[in-house]
Parts: structure tokens; sequence; C-alpha cells
């Protein structure tokens, strides 16, 4: 089974498609900050979780919620605004904001936050290009780097966890 937790306006055909808001299409609604999820321990194989993250409190519980579910060697994909970007900022209903270290602890020998440890798959840092700020700023060289010094290098954090086996 793969869930695509928060769905919001991506359903998907073959996915198990979650949401709590109920305007929009979802297979199965209920409030993520509320546990246990109405699904089955050790039931997906995939999880994504595409812009939900920042809108969440308890993120340690929501994780350690997210490794029940997940099969031993499954996969959560988490995509967030980038922690130093204006779309992580300019949102008021973001509660959290998340830097390429912000999944790290989750990994660590002796998590001391969470039940639960995951395998870091990877983290990538993406662009956006739908504006022309956005293509210009994109041609600057050396972002790896000026993104320690300066605000929107980047856009959005992608992370992978695995569930060990």
């Amino acid at each position: 089974m793969k869930v695509n937790l928060g769905c919001g306006t991506d359903y998907r055909p073959g996915w198990l498609n979650c949401d709590r808001n109920n305007r929009v299409r979802a297979d199965v609604y209920f409030d993520f900050e509320r546990f246990p999820y109405p699904l089955e321990s050790a039931t997906a194989e995939e999880i994504h979780m595409l812009q939900v993250m920042e809108h969440l409190d308890g993120i340690p519980d929501i994780l350690d919620e997210l490794w029940r579910i997940l099969i031993p060697g499954g996969i959560l994909h988490i995509e967030v605004p980038y922690g130093k970007s204006d779309w992580a900022l300019q949102d008021v209903t973001h509660k959290h904001c998340y830097t390429e270290r912000s999944f790290v602890p989750f990994c660590e020998k002796n998590v001391w936050y969470s039940k639960h440890r995951f395998d870091l798959v990877r983290t990538d840092l993406e662009v956006d290009s739908t504006t022309i700020m956005h293509r210009l700023r994109n041609l600057i060289p050396f972002r790896k780097w000026l993104r320690y010094f300066l605000f929107n290098m980047y856009d959005r954090l992608t992370v992978e966890l695995r569930k060990p086996l």
C-alpha cells in the first residue's frame, strides 16, 4: 500500500489518499495530530507527506506514528518549504521551519525525543522557477555555500527516510 498523507488536490489513483479537509477528494479523512491514525500497523511500503509537515505540531509523535504504519524497509518521503526561504516564512499557518539537518536527529543512534529511529536515505534542496525572480536567482553561482549566509537560495527541502529492516 502507498499512502498520500495530506493529499489536498493531489489525489493519486492507486494510493490511499488521506486528508483532514473534507472539501478535497480523499479516501480517508482524519486529523493528523490525533493518534493513532486509522491505518493498520506495518502496511505502507511508501508514505508521501508533501507540504504538510510544516502545518503540524508534535513532529516526534507524528514520525513515531508514521514509523508504525510503514513496513520494515518502507520509505517516508517528506517535502517542506526550506526554512531559509520566503515560502517557509510568509505563510502564517506554518508552525515549523525545516533545514537540511532537521530530520537527522530522528536517524541517530540515541534518539531521545522519539521512540524509533529511521535511516536517512537522502536530503535534497530544490528550487522553483515560477517567477522571474526565481529564474534570476537560479543563475547565481555557489548557491550551495551562499545558503549559509543568504536567504532564498533554495525553496524546498525533500527528505527520504527508511524504516530499518
